[in-house]
């Protein structure tokens, strides 16, 4: 893992911004290209265009992290790691919480380093309906390689894993699916369990420990704790934007930056980037902007073992299966501390708490994310967040229940003596037959306590310019010369699967054609 000693980053010639490092006032940049976003595609995009010789700055309203500085409290995370502080929630026919990452290192910061591939079927569609001949067969591969080698993707090691993994595999093998130990971009994994908060061993390896030291070694600039305020335009060309730099915790401005450039690049994620373009109404002539939102819908079972599993040590998601009838669902272990399991217990079941953490040593957890049909929208709400509705539709409704089947039959084989799906009304069922019951009976999407993780979508990339909003030549937005997107905000559908991998190698791709590309054209 390529790593920056970032306590000794002055010796980069002031390459590194922050609100603690920077001059107070007024200040004015001119670039090739500005990136807006320092999550994983903004930081390969920028590591792109500066090893190809562009004068290039990236510009994020997050903070810049060291790890020794994280700590393993949830409550902390979400103030310091997530975007509107946790807080983002889907409306529709059920509320459902919706994870983004904020800061240096986007949404890698708090992920799991799950790092799958998308799916042959799904890839195979992109290319063949939207024209997205980067990931055509025959270049596929070589971006995909280039990735997993760049970030050390690898399985989770048997013994990072712990024993909630363990149980799982032997689950998973008992009723004879298609399993193994999760891939994962964490080369120095202690087994701790708290990639959402922040590694504070620094053994993930981040976009910020990966892609950025390349990009300031070849001459990008970074700067954090920036906030986009304005694209700049010039008739319909975008020729750059306007930030406000601020102090990170009080909030007051420090510096206005003015950045000019002849390539915009948004790079902000599938919720951030479509509210900058409706902001100022820009990009959308086909009035798909902040349309078409996807993510992946999730729920989990609960089980509970004679032996200690302690659930919270061990890699934070370290086994997973595909469903062996529908391979839009992908089934993966999850650890969380027991102030979360308790929180969520609350929410849906009818356990009493104080049984509850008598036998938190004895529980073990996985979860399901499904591939979905379903579909929402983003609006610009108040004070720069977003307003998303979303409801979830009765097909994948269906692929829940499928999907939480197969995981109580897993942890039957295992040799759970109780089970426990995460259902409105729930408890622990000593029956499998009682539990599968329940998931029967529950076709509500209230009754579900849902998470969506990864957005996608609603700027979405293609070749027939009155359904898309950005061409698949380059990146490029049909209304506007210089302007481009490079995030999972592109993403004709949903994945089917943890989407790190394949949103770096589409920044990969478009990064190139990009600095390939004429910019006045």
């Amino acid at each position: 893992m390529t790593v920056l000693d970032y306590s000794a980053a002055e010796h980069l010639g002031g390459l590194l911004h922050t609100a603690d490092t920077h001059p107070p006032g007024d200040h004015t940049v001119h670039l090739d290209a500005v990136i807006v976003g320092a999550g994983p595609s903004g930081l390969v995009v920028g590591m792109v265009l500066a090893q190809a010789g562009l004068d290039v700055a990236v510009v994020e309203d997050g903070r810049f992290w060291q790890h020794h500085e994280f700590k393993r409290r949830q409550s902390w995370a979400a103030e310091h790691l997530m975007q509107e502080q946790a807080t983002r929630v889907m409306s529709g026919n059920a509320f459902i919480p919706v994870a983004s990452g904020r800061g240096v290192g986007g949404g890698t910061l708090v992920n799991s380093a799950i790092c799958f591939r998308a799916p042959e079927f799904v890839l195979d569609e992109w290319v063949q309906d939207w024209g997205l001949d980067y990931f055509h067969p025959d270049h596929r591969e070589a971006l995909f390689q280039e990735v997993e080698e760049a970030i050390d993707v690898a399985p989770t090691p048997a013994d990072i894993a712990g024993e909630n993994s363990l149980v799982a595999r032997d689950g998973f093998r008992a009723i004879g699916l298609q399993a193994d130990f999760m891939p994962r971009n964490a080369p120095g994994c202690v087994g701790c369990g708290t990639c959402q908060t922040g590694c504070p061993a620094g053994g993930k390896a981040t976009a910020d420990l990966t892609w950025l030291p390349r990009m300031l070694r070849a001459g990008g600039r970074l700067f954090a704790d920036s906030r986009v305020e304005e694209i700049l335009l010039e008739g319909s060309r975008a020729t750059g934007v306007r930030a406000v730099m601020r102090d990170p915790e009080s909030r007051d401005p420090i510096a206005h930056l003015t950045l000019h450039a002849d390539r915009v690049i948004l790079a902000a994620g599938a919720i951030n980037t479509p509210l900058l373009l409706l902001a100022q109404d820009l990009a959308n002539s086909s009035g798909e902007v902040g349309k078409n939102l996807h993510v992946h819908p999730t729920c989990g079972v609960v089980a509970m073992f004679d032996e200690d599993i302690r659930i919270w040590s061990g890699a934070t998601q370290g086994y997973y299966a595909y469903h062996p009838d529908d391979p839009e669902i992908l089934l993966e272990t999850f650890s969380a501390s027991p102030d979360i399991f308790l929180s969520q217990i609350g929410r849906v079941g009818r356990t009493d708490p104080g049984e509850f953490l008598r036998n938190i040593r004895h529980l073990a957890g996985s979860g399901l994310l499904i591939r979905d049909s379903s579909s929402g929208r983003i609006r610009p709400g108040p004070d720069h967040t977003a307003r998303i509705t979303y409801h979830i539709n009765r097909s994948d409704i269906a692929k829940l229940q499928m999907g939480l089947y197969t995981l109580v039959e897993m942890f039957h084989a295992a040799g759970s003596r109780r089970i426990m799906p995460m259902l409105r009304g729930t408890t622990f069922f000593r029956s499998v037959n009682r539990a599968n019951d329940l998931i029967r009976r529950r076709t509500n999407p209230k009754d579900f306590s849902l998470y969506a993780s990864h957005p996608m979508g609603a700027c979405r990339i293609g070749d027939n310019r009155h359904r898309a909003v950005v061409r698949p030549t380059d990146g490029r937005t049909y209304d506007h010369p210089g302007l481009y997107v490079v995030d999972s905000s592109l993403f004709p559908s949903a994945m089917g699967a943890n989407p790190q991998v394949t949103i770096m190698a589409q920044a990969l791709a478009l990064g190139r054609r990009i600095a390939a590309a004429d910019p006045t054209g």
